[in-house]
């Protein structure tokens, strides 16, 4: 999965095609905020932005950029199902 950052130039992930396609889903639901213009025009910032405002301990996720990354749309996308 390739992201473009204007800030940080192109960004690349190595994802599997079901981690590639649980991180689609993610920034979907990010990005279907109409209230939060923010949340609609940078889905991923916004879900990391998430993360670090309501994880409880960052060590139980230290893993490769790719496996934090996976994981924090897996909880994102957990916390923000309807219920």
């Amino acid at each position: 999965m390739d992201m473009d950052d204007d800030f940080m130039g192109e960004i690349e992930f190595n994802l599997s095609p079901e981690q590639g396609e649980l991180v689609r889903r993610a920034i979907s639901l990010a990005s279907s905020s109409q209230s939060d213009e923010f949340r609609s025009l940078n889905p991923l910032i916004a879900i990391m932005q998430w993360w670090e405002a309501n994880h409880v301990d960052a060590d139980e996720v230290r893993r490769t950029p790719e496996g934090t990354l996976v994981e924090v749309c897996r909880r994102y996308i957990a916390s923000h199902k309807p219920r």
